[in-house]
């Protein structure tokens, strides 16, 4: 029999009835019995075939028009007890052990419908954040970028792309939130070689994800699972565990994009006061990790990297300075020389580069620093760690400072009296 003839007899049945020309209620009751039954073979059939959708790529257009009609499909667990939106979301190994593509496109749809019908559970969001089957969430498969054995792995060369336009769609739909990203560690799922545009994208949506994200206790590293016992590390040194030049440098980069007035995520610092650089040399090799550094920061970027190096890494100096000469002539973002950054950051740190305080000019003693408007005596006379010593050696080289530093005060307490007394 096929549709049409069934639509047929249904309508048949159903205009004897409505005008009783048939009034036999057993029957009724057997044929509307037969049409239940039916119907949830139909249910059923539309629940299977919801896992399918990979395979016959039905417009979301017509996903929408199906889910809508029969909403018990979006629950519909396979042998697997994986939603449509979990099949969607991976790739089906098929008999011969290779991926088909995922159906990653009718994710936002079938999140948005299920948001509806509370598939997964309460606060699931449509089955994005259903309790995983595969050691992660949906939203947390979608950014993977087959970091994890599992089936949350790229399906073909566009599949970076197919799922940006997702996660913009998740957003545009309020199904996928800025705090998402730093909650369930997104970040760390985007880190990989193979494509980043899902992790700019994430980056760019919220930078801060880079500093503030540390790893959950249950996460795999390196296909292992992390012990609840084992301390949270920053994204940084969570890959430092890698040896994967690629993703570090991914990192570094957009850490010197998004932070270039902190040194980026190279001096971040774990639980035991370990920076990303001295971890990594640890793990990677020193000359490896600069020949990195070198490749990230060219003479052509004009980025200041002495000033970071020194002031947070000073007994790394000899190594910085000679891999990056160029930048001893740079100023920072305050506008300050290398020395003024030094002598800004303390007689403490001043003391851990004291080739620089031997080496300061005429012309850098006299200078005023463009923040804080000292001068060099003035900056190493501030503190607990006020240093008395090179406080009276710089004002030796030149005490017209003094002078010039008093004039400086006088001039600008005139300014603010004048500003009284006109108010007044």
């Amino acid at each position: 029999m096929n549709i049409t003839t069934l639509q047929s007899n249904l309508d048949f049945i159903k205009s004897i009835y409505f005008y009783e020309e048939w009034k036999d209620e057993e029957c009724r009751g057997d044929i509307l019995e037969a049409i239940e039954e039916c119907n949830e073979k139909i249910e059923e059939a539309l629940g299977k075939s919801m896992h399918r959708l990979c395979k016959h790529r039905p417009s979301v257009e017509a996903v929408e028009k199906v889910v809508k009609k029969f909403p018990s499909t979006l629950s519909y667990e396979d042998n697997y007890w994986m939603l449509p939106i979990e099949t969607c979301a991976t790739n089906e190994i098929t008999s011969e052990d290779t991926y088909n593509n995922n159906g990653i496109e009718y994710v936002p749809i079938l999140a948005k419908e299920g948001m509806k019908h509370k598939v997964g559970g309460e606060d699931a969001r449509g089955g994005l954040l259903k309790a995983p089957t595969y050691i992660i969430n949906i939203l947390q498969g979608i950014v993977s970028l087959g970091e994890y054995d599992g089936p949350y792995l790229d399906s073909d060369d566009n599949d970076d792309e197919k799922r940006v336009n997702v996660l913009k769609e998740l957003r545009q739909k309020g199904l996928l939130l800025k705090t998402d990203i730093q909650k369930y560690s997104l970040l760390q799922f985007a880190c990989h070689t193979k494509d980043t545009k899902r992790f700019e994208y994430l980056v760019q949506w919220e930078p801060d994800a880079l500093v503030n994200t540390k790893y959950w206790d249950e996460f795999m590293v390196n296909s292992r699972f992390i012990r609840r016992d084992e301390p949270r590390l920053p994204l940084i040194h969570c890959f430092l565990q890698t040896s994967d030049f690629d993703i570090l440098k991914n990192l570094l980069e957009a850490g010197f994009r998004h932070f270039p007035n902190n040194g980026g995520l190279l001096f971040i610092e774990n639980d035991e006061g370990t920076t990303a650089f001295d971890a990594a040399c640890a793990n990677c090799g020193t000359e490896e990790c600069m020949n990195m550094l070198r490749d990230i920061l060219s003479p052509s970027c004009d980025y200041p990297i002495l000033h970071y190096a020194l002031i947070k890494a000073p007994q790394h100096k000899d190594i910085f300075m000679e891999k990056f000469p160029w930048a001893y002539q740079l100023k920072d973002h305050n506008g300050r020389s290398l020395q003024q950054a030094i002598l800004a950051a303390g007689p403490d740190v001043m003391n851990a580069n004291k080739i620089l305080f031997a080496t300061l000019t005429d012309d850098q003693i006299r200078s005023k620093d463009p923040i804080t408007t000292l001068y060099p005596f003035a900056a190493m006379a501030v503190g607990e760690h006020a240093d008395l010593e090179k406080v009276f050696y710089l004002l030796r080289q030149h005490p017209s400072v003094l002078d010039q530093h008093a004039n400086s005060d006088s001039s600008i307490l005139s300014r603010k009296r004048r500003r009284s007394a006109d108010k007044v």
